[in-house]
């Protein structure tokens, strides 16, 4: 089992590994799952919030998931899967709480819907403008910033958060496969 290192800005906690990640649920394990509740459960008391079963559930389902739910995705799944008397507005309303405390990011898609991610480690955003997959890229994406910001215009860069839209590699080798939002959009505005 590797040891984690918890590490972050005023705005997100990040969890840095070293080496690899014991997955596996046992005595004596402690998973990524886990580290990530107990600091959601810490983080919660230390701000007045009461922790709840229906906010571990909601957050362990976020946690477990790659793919940047919408709360609207979320919530179907945690219905089906657990609780059928489940709101909508409870979801909406923890995601609401853990993104204030820095423990979920909540990510604006071209596709104008509010996608969710537990950020484990920095990383940036691929976002398929045909299928809408959204997946996080961790290497590859290099910022610069230009000292001119801070200097001339007094404005001090806390962050960078990259979104790059392109097409995925399932819908380039797709045939005839389904139109994008943007391009199915584009098709209604010519037809009107």
């Amino acid at each position: 089992m590797q040891k984690g290192k918890l590490f972050g800005n005023s705005r997100f906690v990040f969890v840095r590994f070293s080496g690899r990640i014991d997955t596996r649920e046992g005595e004596g394990t402690v998973t990524l799952e886990d580290m990530l509740v107990e600091r959601m459960v810490k983080e919660l008391k230390a701000h007045g919030h009461s922790i709840t079963s229906q906010r571990i559930m909601i957050f362990r389902a976020l946690a477990r998931r790659r793919d940047h739910p919408t709360a609207e995705a979320l919530y179907e799944q945690l219905v089906q899967d657990h609780v059928p008397e489940l709101s909508l507005a409870t979801v909406y309303k923890n995601l609401h709480v853990f993104e204030e405390l820095g423990l979920v990011r909540a990510v604006a898609s071209p596709d104008g819907k509010t996608r969710f991610d537990v950020p484990i480690t920095p990383h940036h955003h691929l976002f398929c403008t045909r299928c809408g997959v959204m997946v996080d890229v961790e290497d590859g994406v290099r910022v610069a910033m230009d000292p001119h910001l801070e200097e001339k215009l007094g404005f001090e860069v806390t962050g960078v958060e990259v979104l790059v839209e392109g097409i995925c590699g399932s819908c380039r080798t797709s045939q005839g496969g389904a139109r994008g939002w943007r391009e199915a959009r584009r098709q209604r505005k010519l037809s009107s």
